[in-house]
Order: structure tokens, then sequence, then C-alpha cells
């Protein structure tokens, strides 16, 4: 998985360097590009422009002045005509002249100049040849540029991005002014490259404004001006000159300084080092552009000079400091023209922009863009690769955040050093956007799969909270389902462990085996996980809940094997200490509060049907939380009652002492006065019980727990005998003895308290005279005397008994609840009574001994 995650990291940073290489000459990388160029243009130190070029400037107060543009061509003739009389160096004319002016005007007047009655009034034909001439402009214009010998006119143009057919009629006029002179190879091999290897883009002619013939003949050159539509970069890097066809055409800024330099007649095109023009050389990149300086404006002062037109015409301004200068003449309202936005990240007018490439003609103040630049470009797409593949997706968050931003900052250093103290012009703008977009996506994928880990290490937390939770209820299997969706460590491991004893405690050795296959899943020599998965499923296959294959069946004590102590609810198992008709009594503990307790079973699934299972439950918990309520010295204390696996259970008080069934043999019979205090105890706690309308139903020797030290009788099994009259078993026979059960009771009638009253004579006769008042050979003989005959004479039993105690028996032995004692408080008044009663004849027999002996 570690290998595959490596292999997505690395296909992810090879996609994304990739993707920004192929969008090199993209919209939005040539952007960042010219962004980043204008910032460094910006920190470059500052340099001085030629002192030789200035601006004459068509502005607003020059419109005011002499109207709307156009103006009239003779007002640019005399312009000209001041600045040729000023022996200026040259003049560039930044305006277009690609139509005539007052060709109707002057076509009409001819006409009319060659009728015969014109022609004959040589009054009217000189008036007619003085009209055409004034309004002949564009003449008069031309006129003017013949007698000026340095004055360069601007071709307006649409530049863009396709290549232009050569034979287009509308540049035919335009191959005069092209240049022959070329030398060096073609384009070296690179530039064969595709696009997206080579991706600066040339800028072709798609329409140009062409002077008319008789200005572009009068003109000592024409050159390629500023982009009417100014594309991303445009003023940037301008064009030294433009490829039409095979041809190449100047600037008009390049025509200038070579008019300056007079060297007009020496533009060479040299491939692979840029434009020569006398021995000055323009460097240039591949397409022929050059990246000229623009120099910054100082205390509100352009860097450039600029005059207004009209203070010039008007003398405000003396023709005299146009002196041996390049004066370019352009329009700077923007009510005419819009102006264009350069690196220092203002705009400037066309005429403003051409005088400051013309000033770094001048001067050589330009940025390269040596052939170099580009193999160094993809130099640092392959050291961001390499970043991106290798290293970024392996380091932390906030070291990968540092080494980027390091890389970062040295790459812009690079660039910004280069371009400030070097004036060499390094595009790394594309490999920088990779390397931040990079970054940029392995840290919303780190982000996102931290949170994604966060959440599920906040659920494995949750579940493993819930886990606890479950466990500490004993609800084992949610503990289980919630154990196995966390993240599995130490913790969890120890978790899992206990919550596998906690199976074998609850006697699910199948699913105790199943956690601690779990464990070993994940860590096979984790304690002793491996013997207790062999031990549970041995264990598993001997021991059902309730049902085992050896002697001690339906036990839930185990031979001394490794296993864990079986639980019941809270309740640990111990040790087995007796069984009955309905169970088995256990020692047990409650580990939380360290209490010994006596905990009764009572196989209910085992014992009845399914249709009566739901109902015995029912009544069973009923009335063993009734039962619970009692609160009496010789009651038995009920702390919990429960049910685990179908098998009921009620822990309670471990009691001390002996079952009073142990005294109920011949041999064991206690003295009369020790059972007499034994029942009156019985017959009072049975009647507390009987006033919280209680009733035993399983009175008999063997539910009495009497502690003979402290001289403490307990009565134990409340509500358990209403369960055993309905106890069938599996051939329908009722469980138990009936040798203590009321007439009522064995004939299925409604009972109370007086039931229990019946069974205590019962009681009370056994234990004098170690026998039972009915017997029969069989349990339908012994129900049979139990309902219609008396009971067997306790003094031919036991001759040395007194007199009262057959009375009092044979009271609680009546047939008919109404004949016996009604309460447990009037029977044990009864036999108080019958206790002083022979107290007091013993000590009348005492005191006539004593008298015969006097």
């Amino acid at each position: 998985m570690i290998k595959s995650k490596q292999s997505l990291d690395r296909t992810v940073g090879l996609a994304v360097t990739l993707f920004f290489l192929l969008s090199a000459g993209s919209e939005l990388i040539r952007l960042l590009d010219w962004t980043a160029y204008s910032w460094g243009m910006r920190i470059t130190p500052e340099r001085t422009p030629d002192s030789s070029v200035a601006v004459i400037a068509i502005d607003d107060a020059s419109l005011k002045q002499y109207g709307n543009w156009p103006w009239n061509r003779g007002l640019l003739a005399e312009m000209v005509k001041k600045l040729n009389r000023a022996n200026v160096a040259a003049i560039g004319l930044d305006l277009p002249f690609n139509s005539s002016q007052n060709d109707l005007s002057i076509s009409t007047l001819r006409r009319l100049s060659r009728e015969p009655r014109y022609r004959s009034d040589g009054q009217a034909n000189q008036l007619l040849k003085h009209v055409i001439q004034k309004l002949n402009t564009d003449q008069a214009l031309a006129s003017v540029l013949r007698a000026s010998s340095n004055t360069i006119v601007s071709i307006p143009y649409v530049a863009g991005t396709a290549p232009t057919q050569s034979n287009n009629d509308a540049f035919k006029s335009l191959a005069a002014t092209a240049i022959n002179t070329v030398q060096g190879q073609p384009p070296p091999a690179y530039e064969k490259m595709p696009e997206w290897l080579h991706p600066d883009q040339a800028l072709y002619i798609q329409k140009a404004s062409v002077p008319i013939d008789l200005v572009a003949q009068s003109a000592r050159g024409m050159g390629l001006g500023v982009s009417q539509n100014p594309i991303d970069g445009s003023n940037f890097g301008r064009p030294v000159i433009s490829p039409l066809g095979d041809k190449y055409l100047p600037s008009f800024a390049l025509l200038l300084a070579a008019a300056r330099t007079d060297s007009l007649n020496q533009i060479t095109v040299l491939h692979g080092a840029g434009v020569a023009f006398g021995d000055r050389l323009v460097p240039t990149d591949s397409k022929f552009r050059a990246y000229p300086f623009y120099y910054k404006a100082k205390d509100n002062l352009p860097a450039i000079p600029v005059y207004s037109f009209a203070k010039v015409m008007n003398g405000d301004v003396r023709t005299e400091v146009f002196n041996d200068r390049v004066v370019l003449i352009g329009l700077s309202s923007e009510q005419v023209i819009e102006p264009q936005i350069t690196p220092l990240g203002i705009a400037l007018p066309p005429v403003i922009i051409e005088a400051h490439s013309v000033s770094s003609y001048l001067q050589d103040h330009w940025l390269a863009l040596p052939t170099w630049t580009y193999w160094v470009r993809y130099f640092v797409f392959s050291l961001v690769a390499i970043y991106l593949m290798f290293f970024l997706p392996s380091l932390r968050f906030g070291t990968g955040l540092a080494i980027t931003s390091l890389i970062l900052i040295v790459i812009l250093n690079i660039y910004f050093v280069l371009i400030a103290l070097a004036g060499i012009w390094l595009p790394l703008m594309a490999p920088a956007a990779a390397l931040i977009a990079g970054h940029s996506l392995f840290g919303t994928k780190r982000l996102i799969l931290n949170r994604v880990d966060r959440f599920q290490h906040e659920l494995a937390k949750t579940s493993r909270l819930l886990g606890q939770a479950y466990q500490s209820q004993g609800q084992l299997d949610q503990a289980f389902e919630k154990y196995r969706a966390c993240d599995v460590d130490d913790e969890l491991l120890s978790l899992a462990y206990n919550l596998g004893l906690d199976y074998e405690r609850k006697r699910q050795f199948n699913k105790a085996a199943n956690v601690f296959r779990f464990i070993r899943s994940h860590k096979p020599s984790y304690r002793d996980t491996k013997d207790r998965v062999y031990k549970n499923l041995q264990t598993s296959n001997a021991v059902v809940l309730g049902t085992t294959n050896n002697d001690s069946e339906g036990t839930l004590v185990l031979a001394k094997n490794g296993m864990q102590k079986p639980m019941l609810g809270r309740y640990q198992i111990d040790s087995e200490i007796g069984r009955g008709a309905m169970g088995i009594v256990y020692l047990g503990s409650d580990p939380k509060i360290g209490r010994t307790v006596a905990i009764k079973t009572m196989p209910l699934s085992s014992e009845f049907e399914d249709d009566q299972l739901k109902e015995v439950k029912q009544r069973f918990f009923r009335e063993a939380k009734t039962a619970g309520k009692l609160n009496h010295f010789n009651i038995v204390t009920i702390y919990d009652v429960g049910e685990e696996q179908d098998l009921a259970y009620i822990a309670m008080d471990y009691l001390q002492g002996m079952h009073m069934a142990e005294f109920a043999k011949k041999d064991k019979l206690l003295r009369v006065s020790e059972v007499f205090n034994v029942i009156i105890q019985v017959a009072e706690a049975l009647d507390y019980a009987h006033s919280q309308n209680v009733v035993h139903r399983d009175i008999k020797p063997a539910n009495i727990i009497y502690d003979r030290r402290n001289k403490k009788p307990t009565i134990t099994d409340f509500g358990i005998a209403h369960l055993t009259d309905t106890s069938k078993t599996k051939t329908g026979m009722i469980l138990g003895t009936p040798s203590f059960m009321s007439p009522e009771q064995l004939a299925g009638n409604q009972i109370d308290g007086r039931s229990d009253i019946f069974s205590v004579g019962v009681t009370f006769f056994q234990l004098l005279t170690g026998e039972l008042p009915f017997v029969g050979d069989s349990i339908s003989t012994l129900m049979y005397r139990i309902t219609n005959t008396p009971p067997r004479d306790i003094l031919k039993l036991r001759p040395a008994l007194p007199m009262c105690i057959k009375a009092v028996i044979a009271k609680s032995l009546q047939k008919e609840p109404d004949k016996r004692y009604q309460t447990g408080s009037e029977f044990a008044t009864a036999i108080k009574r019958c206790q002083q009663s022979i107290v007091q004849q013993q000590a009348n027999a005492t005191g006539q001994r004593k008298s015969s002996g006097l």
C-alpha cells in the first residue's frame, strides 16, 4: 500500500509539472511572466534616458487651440519646417496618414479649372490654382518631408500571432521598406520544437494603416509603430523587426535610432543575435523582440521631455531646444488615443512608449533574453518535478512548507537579481507556478487526509469509548463490534483481551475464541491468546451453559484449566455450595464492592415450555423483586436478580450456618426449647412477609438456614415455590416433594399466608420428631393423606413432648385455612404460650421435688 501511495504521489508530481510545462504559452502563464517582469523593472536601478530624445505631444491644449483631430496636414508641415530650421537630428511622425485630405474638393476645383470659361479668365484661373494649392495639404506635407532628410513616418498596425501571407495586396507597398540585409543561419533547432516546448509568440502584422503614396514616397523611412490592439506583453517585449512573409519590416523606433546615428542604410538582421544598425547591436530574443528599458518619472516630470504642440507653434517653446535631437510628434490626448500599459505599471500614450524605446536603442538599455534562458527554464522545471515527485510527498507539512518556500524564494531571487543587476530576463514563473500548484495540491491532499485521519481517529476513539461503555454494561457483542472499528494498538488489544476474558466468564467460549483470534490476527504473539483460543474451543465442545457431559452436570464451575471464573451478571462464581430441585446454589462475590453472596440459579428455559417461558420469567422477576423488598432479621436479603442466557439467578446474602434439614433427622434433633425458638422466629418472619403481601409457598427445613452459634434462623427462597407449582419435568411430574404443601396448594387453589402456616406446622413436627406428619408410599397417597386425613400423633412418635405441642401442631395443620392460625404472629404466640406452660410445669415439678426433699 505504501508503494502504491508513493507511485500515485510521483504520478501527481509529474502531472503537475507537465501541465505547467504544456501551459507555458497560455494566457495565464504569460500574465504571470509579464507581471513578474513588471515588478522586476520597478526594482531595477534607475537609468537616465538619452537627452537627445524629445516628444511634441498633441495634447488637450493643442486640440483646444486647433480643433478636433484630424487636423489640416499643412499645420503638421509647418511644425516640420520649424523643426528643420532647428536642425533636429530626426523627426518621427507617429500619426496616421492612411487617407488623403480634401480629395473631393481638390478634384472638383481642378475640373473647374479645366473648363473653358475659367481657362480663358486668367484671374479666375490663377485664383483656382491658389485655392487648390491651399487645399492640397497632403502635397504641402509631402514637400516638407522631401526637404527633410531624416523624417520617419509610423505605420499603425494591428498585430496577431498568426503568420501573414506576403502576397497580400495590402502589404505590397511595404515591400520597399523591408530590410534586405540578413546574416547568419536560420533559427536554431530548438525553434523547430513544438509550441509547448518553445511557447514565446512572435507578433505578425495582420492589418496595417499604410500611409498614402504621396507621404510614403516623401518620407525618409516608414516603420511599424505601437500595435493598435495591444496583446499582453507587446509593450514589454517590443518587436524590433516584424516578419512579413520572407521579409522583415523595421520598427518605427529602430528607424529613428538609426536616423539619429546616420545608419539608416546599415540595418542588418543577425539570426541568433539580434538586429544591428551601424556599430550598434539590439539584442533580441528568437522572435526578434527587444525588451527596452522604461524610465521612471522624477518630481512629477516625465522622464523624457514632452512639449505641447500648441506651445511650440505659438513660440512659447523655443525651437532651439530641439537642436540635434530626435523629436517624436504624436497624439497624447486621451480624447483621441488610448494609453497603453507599460512594465512600470502606468499607462502611456504610444508616442511616449516609442520615445522610451528610441532612448533604449541609443543607450543600449535592454533586458536580454539569451537563448540559454530557455534551457535554464526547462532545467528548473526538471528540478521542480523531482522535488514534487520524490521529496515533497514524504515531508511533514511544516517541513514541506518551509522547503517549498525556500525554493520559491531562491527562484524569485534569481529572477529579480538577474533583471536588476545583470539585465537578463529569465522567465521562471511557469516552474514557480508549478511549484506552488504542486505544493498546494499535496498540501490540500495532506490536509484532507489529515482531516479524514483525524475524523477516523475521533471515530475510532468514540468507538473505543463506546466499546468500553458496552463492555462495562455487559453488552459484550456490541463492545466487540466497536473494538473492531477502531485503530489497533496495544491499548485496544488490551481492551479486547479483557473482553475475551469477559466472554469466558459469561461462558460464551466460541465468542471468546473469536476475540482472541482477532487479537492474534494483529499481533500473533500477544500474551497467551494462542492457548486461550485452543482452551475456549475445547471447552465450547464440552460445555454448553447449563449442560455438560461430566459429573458436575449443569454446574458453572469447571475444573481448573486456566479459564476465567464464570460470571452471572456482575457476580463472579467461586464454587458450588448446594443443589435443589430447581437449580444449583453457588458461592460468589461482587467484585465491585467485595461482597460475598449466595447465587441461586434456575434454568427456566429447560424447565418450561416456550408457551410458558415468557409468563414464568415475568412472574419470577416480579416476585423476586417483591421478595427483594423484604427487610427482616430472619429473612435472607436479596441483592440482585437477573438472567444470563435463559439462566435465571438470584443473588442473596451468604448465610453462615446449616440447613435445618440437617436437624430434621432423628439422630440430630435439636433440643425442644431450641426448636421452639427457631419456629417462633420463622413464624414472626412470615408474619412480616405476609403483611407485605408476600407468600413464601415453600417453607421446609431445607429453606431455613440456622446459625446455631447466634441462634438465628433465616428463611430463604421467597417466591421460588410459585415457579415450582407450575414447573413440570419432561414427563409432566411435579418437581420436588409435596410433603410440606398445604391442601389448598396441592389442589391448585388460590393461597395466602395461611398456606405458609401449614408448611411451618409440618416443619415444626419434623424438627421435633425427625418424621413427617403425613407419609405415603407414593406421591398420590401422600397427597391424599395431606388433604383428607389427620396428622400422625406427635406424642406417639415422641412421648416426652408436652401436651400443648400436640394442640399447637394440630391447629397449624388444619385442612381448612380458616381453622388454622390466621397469622404467623398468632402461631408464634401459641408456641410461646406452650413454651411458657412447659417452663411453668418444669418449675412446678422442681418445686415439688424440693418439697418432698424437705
